[in-house]
């Protein structure tokens, strides 16, 4: 019996393991070979195509278009198929179909470092679909050269590109609505960036590219057979608002007005239905257009990230939890102090109306301080700061719109010193956004019961569903609601009256704190109010940012505002006259 030695076998396996890998390298070379040359010698007969699926559409109540996305297409053509003697046939027809200068196609073909010339970028469907068309006829009048290796016509080569983002009605509904740009870093989408936009960012997000796959024919066309391959595209959900966009731009543009009237620096308003806390309105006088952003500085959403004093527009809510306490009565009669009460050393208080003695509810009617840095003091430091929690300060509104800035409440302990829960009865020394006024007010008509705010109705086939609870009781908020209607009729507010309509609410004239220190001239004037006829309830809650030193007061700026609201209603048939 023969043994090998080891040394020949060894020799025989790296033999072996130099062939296979010669023949692995010559394989892999191949492959490249083949790769590069692909066009020349190894036409695919069988193509696919793409049919990219879109981000989700926003859509007002009204069936109005607010946002949307439109394909949009780059056209090619290679040079070396293009038939010398009939060059300028294919320039003046491409002229005729895109409406685009001759010489701007001259200039590309002269300019064109490959074989490969992009004659147009960013074409709409609409002219996509003509050249198509125009390259059916092209071929036939033989401008383009069929390849005489695989008798396939190369005409125009028309490809979708990510589609882009299209606001139909340019600024309104901003900044509420928000844009969008494509995150080429990360997901190489397009995605939200503000707005109802990024809240709603994943709904609206493509599901599933469209795609066709089968053989082609002579003129590099998918041949529909029964071996045709087709996956439909799914686009992302559509987002219909509560918005009514007729309403909306009304609101906007009486807010434009209004802002150059009262030489403010920006005015904010929402309109919400009491019952379902559906907002059919937010509106800004700082707006910008999404399709060319170019002032940054309106990209703010003021409505949730503009936290401020709100002044007396807070009296009535401290005097819910006063009589969910027990104690007070609306009836009881303070000692107003004629107008300046010295509560304590280098702590004044003053009132713009000047009385002796008031009512509790007298003292809502014509906005005391006095009286209410005195009902601030029955609270305990624990009820007052619940009472407020209670009524969703300090914490996120839960409206449909994202980076919402929550405000601020001194802490517990902060709330025992008494010159913080006296000034915090009329509105100072706490930080606020207009949601959550509008979403605590909502509750006096409401029943006392808290619902929170929803911009969007729903997102695909899902509806959006709201949040309520009765946080006090009905008793406490008709008795509210019946002394801000009296505000209405003969206290600060009286220029909110509307004949045939109930209207009801508080002003609010807050100085504005900068760096620790109330800066003279420069104030916030806010109307939280309501509106209601037989059918309807609605609740509106106005925002003025320092207006002129002129009008400063509520009543001549937000009072405005939200009777002007009152009567688009009107003339809109959303309210009508007892």
């Amino acid at each position: 019996m023969s043994h090998k030695s080891p040394h020949k076998i060894t020799l025989k396996i790296g033999v072996l393991f130099i062939s296979f890998s010669v023949l692995i390298l010559l394989f892999l070379a191949m492959i490249f070979f083949l790769d590069i040359h692909k066009q020349d010698y190894m036409i695919s007969t069988i193509i696919s195509k793409k049919d990219l699926s879109l981000r989700g559409k926003i859509i007002s109540k009204d069936n109005q278009l607010l946002a949307n996305n439109e394909k949009i297409y780059e056209v090619a053509v290679f040079q070396n198929y293009i038939n010398p003697n009939k060059f300028n046939l294919f320039i003046n027809l491409l002229s005729i179909y895109t409406d685009t200068p001759k010489s701007y196609f001259l200039h590309k073909f002269k300019t064109a470092k490959t074989n490969r010339v992009i004659l147009l970028k960013n074409i709409p469907f609409k002219i996509k679909k003509n050249l198509k068309y125009l390259s059916d006829v092209l071929a036939i009048k033989k401008v383009f050269l069929e390849n005489k290796k695989t008798h396939i016509i190369y005409g125009l080569d028309i490809y979708e590109k990510p589609s882009k983002r299209v606001y139909r009605l340019k600024d309104t509904l901003e900044p509420a609505l928000g844009f969008t740009s494509y995150d080429y870093k990360f997901t190489h989408k397009l995605v939200g960036k503000s707005g109802i936009e990024r809240y709603y960012d994943e709904a609206m997000q493509p599901k599933q590219n469209g795609i066709v796959k089968g053989y082609r024919d002579v003129k590099n066309r998918i041949i529909y057979d029964n071996k045709v391959i087709i996956q439909k595209k799914i686009d992302g959900d559509d987002v219909v608002l509560n918005i009514n966009s007729i309403f909306q731009r009304k609101i906007e543009k009486m807010l434009d007005i209004m802002k150059e009237k009262l030489k403010a620096q920006e005015i904010l308003t929402v309109v919400m239905e009491s019952k379902t806390g559906k907002i059919i309105a937010i509106a800004s006088s700082n707006r910008y257009d999404p399709n060319h952003i170019t002032n940054v500085k309106n990209l703010k959403i003021s409505h949730i990230q503009y936290n401020y004093e709100p002044g007396s527009v807070m009296k009535p809510i401290t005097l819910s939890i006063l009589l969910e306490h027990n104690k007070v009565n609306p009836l009881e009669v303070l000692n107003a102090h004629n107008g300046v009460w010295y509560f304590k050393r280098h702590f004044t208080i003053y009132d713009d109306e000047r009385f002796k003695w008031l009512s509790v509810t007298q003292g809502v009617v014509h906005s005391s301080n006095i009286v209410f840095a005195q009902l601030g003091l029955r609270l305990t430091p624990s009820e007052f700061r619940n009472g407020l929690l209670q009524f969703g300060f300090s914490k996120k509104s839960g409206v449909d719109l994202p980076y919402e800035y929550k405000g601020h409440l001194f802490s517990l302990k902060e709330f025992q010193r008494e010159t913080h829960r006296a000034s915090m009865a009329f509105g100072y020394g706490l930080q606020v956004n207009l949601i959550q006024l509008l979403k605590a007010y909502n509750m006096f008509n409401n029943y006392g019961i808290m619902i929170t705010p929803k911009i969007a109705y729903k997102y695909g086939n899902n509806i959006i569903q709201t949040t309520k609870k009765q946080v006090i009781s009905p008793t406490i908020a008709q008795t509210v609601l019946q002394i801000l209607r009296k505000v209405v009729l003969q206290g600060t507010a009286v220029a909110a009256k509307v004949d045939g309509i109930f209207t009801a609410g508080k002003t609010g004239t807050a100085k504005i704190n900068k760096n620790g220190k109330y800066i003279k001239g420069l104030y916030n004037s806010s109307f939280i109010g309501f509106a209601n006829d037989k059918t309807h309830k609605y609740t509106i809650a106005t925002l003025t940012i320092k207006p002129d030193e002129k009008h400063y007061f509520a009543s001549q700026t937000s009072v405005v505002v939200f009777k002007n609201i009152v009567n688009i209603m009107l003339e809109m048939n959303m309210l009508k006259k007892y």
